[in-house]
């Protein structure tokens, strides 16, 4: 009886719900001129060895610095059998705000069985900043996918 494996089919991820980088605005004031806006960013994950890492953060604040600022890394990857997106590994929260950059990563140990595709990976990142006066604004950055063989 010969055994031999054929490769399966990797499943494509759906496409990412937003962008890389995100535009949070709060007012700093009851004047409408006076808004405070930070950039949060998700950054492609890097792989080496075994290892996937992600950073992300908030990476610059304009018209002001926030009164408070939350960030937060995950790095996820594809599961081909469920379909969905699941967390490989999280990152300390951040809550300095800028200047300077503000960041924080993630990182996952990759492994995968032998005639396995390659995994998708991606970096998430979720932030929050609030104005002196107390309004907030919260999104999510998404980086782009990194498809690696896993060891």
């Amino acid at each position: 009886m010969l055994a031999f494996s054929v490769p399966t089919a990797q499943a494509v991820p759906p496409p990412n719900p937003g962008p890389p980088k995100v535009t949070l605005s709060v007012d700093d004031s009851p004047s409408p001129d006076a808004v405070i806006t930070c950039t949060l960013y998700a950054s492609k994950p890097n792989h080496s060895g075994s290892k996937v890492t992600g950073t992300g953060g908030i990476s610059s604040c304009a018209g002001g610095t926030p009164a408070s600022c939350n960030s937060e890394v995950d790095v996820e990857f594809y599961n081909n059998y469920s379909n969905q997106w699941m967390t490989g590994g999280s990152g300390p929260r951040q809550t300095k705000c800028p200047p300077p950059l503000r960041s924080s990563s993630a990182s996952a140990t990759c492994t995968n069985k032998p005639g396995d595709p390659n995994t998708g990976w991606r970096t998430v990142t979720v932030g929050t900043i609030v104005s002196p006066n107390g309004s907030h604004d919260s999104g999510t950055a998404y980086s782009s996918v990194l498809y690696v063989p896993c060891v």
